[in-house]
């Protein structure tokens, strides 16, 4: 009986900058190039890539972000890659030979996926330095990009980089929470700009919200093919067949709309038990982002008698006792008696995890004893 080749095997060319290849093509240029001395320089990400993409096995390895839990490799199914990238190309209607930018790294699940979307979508991928700001190829004209939400806040801060990246017809933010507040900047851009949900362990996104246009303020919408419910916790349990783990349990708390929709409220690992009382801190971080113009996080500290209290920490300086306290005054208008914070923090800088998000419990354990 002879096996049926696999469909990710049927997928065997990549279009960098015009230039259609066969990926042993590629593969064979990165030898050459490498072999004469002159480096692959750009494209050794890409590369990498499609090294692993058209060899034998039918697994990849991807690193996790580390934003949970201690970063580590995982392999994840090319089979499950494909899935994934044919729901994105569905759900933003991209057809082949649209143009994609690479501007985010290959070590983590997000810059894999672009290039396979490429792969599997027959993309024209174009690549951008993974810089805090990316440049956009001069010429070139961008039909669907994704970056991080630091990404696209530096864009917004730089009046010539929003003008060049309110061209891109299509951007999807992910690999963190997207702040209403960047909501805001780029609530009138003419272009369409989704934030995205999802993990390593999903193969990159599972939903996307629209956050400009018309349609902002929406729920996170499930890609086809992928089911949602809630379990006792309210945490969002993701069903699919096309997923590594079905059902995927999560710890991330949500407010579900229907079996197709829902809105992220935050982390159960997070929730801080205080007096009985239970705080989400990304709730009321939401609240208190109008009056802190630096970073910051509330954590629940052990407490004799509450068993936790609510603390806020910040990335700064200590505050005045005058500024503190106009600070408590204006958090008491926003936030509810039992999430105001015992105590204010301060640290000089907070520990990020390997791609720039906030680890909450390494920066815990910098606090002074």
């Amino acid at each position: 009986m002879i096996s049926e080749t696999p469909e990710w095997k049927k997928f065997k060319s990549l279009s960098i900058d015009g230039r259609k290849r066969s990926l042993h093509e590629w593969r064979a240029h990165a030898q050459q190039q490498l072999q004469e001395g002159y480096g692959i320089g750009e494209l050794e990400d890409i590369l990498e890539f499609v090294v692993d993409w058209s060899n034998t096995k039918d697994w990849i390895q991807a690193r996790t972000s580390g934003s949970t839990g201690r970063p580590k490799n995982i392999k994840i199914k090319k089979e499950h890659i494909l899935a994934s990238a044919k729901r994105t190309l569905d759900f933003l209607a991209l057809k082949p030979g649209d143009s994609a930018l690479l501007c985010m790294p290959n070590r983590f699940i997000g810059g894999k996926m672009m290039i396979a979307r490429s792969i599997i979508g027959d993309l024209d991928l174009h690549i951008a330095d993974t810089t805090a700001t990316p440049e956009l190829p001069n010429g070139k004209s961008i039909d669907f990009a994704a970056v991080v939400p630091m990404q696209l806040y530096n864009i917004t801060e730089d009046p010539a980089a929003s003008e060049q990246w309110k061209k891109v017809k299509k951007i999807i933010v992910g690999g963190g929470q997207v702040d209403p507040r960047l909501d805001e900047r780029v609530s009138n851009w003419p272009n369409e700009i989704y934030e995205s949900f999802g993990m390593t362990e999903t193969i990159s996104h599972v939903a996307l919200r629209r956050i400009n246009g018309a349609e902002r303020n929406t729920p996170f919408m499930v890609l086809e093919g992928i089911e949602i419910d809630k379990d006792e916790r309210d945490c969002l349990i993701i069903k699919s067949d096309l997923l590594p783990e079905n059902p995927l349990i999560t710890n991330d708390i949500i407010r579900l709309e229907n079996d197709r929709s829902f809105h992220w409220v935050g982390r159960a690992d997070n929730m801080i038990n205080s007096g009985g009382v239970k705080v989400i801190p990304e709730v009321i971080e939401k609240l208190a982002k109008p009056y802190l113009n630096t970073n910051f996080f509330f954590a629940g500290l052990k407490d004799e008698k509450l068993g936790e209290r609510v603390v806020l920490i910040i990335e700064s300086q200590p505050l005045s006792e005058t500024d503190q306290t106009d600070l408590i005054e204006d958090l008491r208008r926003d936030l509810h008696k039992h999430e105001l914070p015992k105590e204010i923090l301060y640290l000089d800088a907070f520990a990020e995890t390997e791609n720039g998000k906030l680890n909450r419990a390494k920066t815990l354990k910098l606090l002074p004893k």
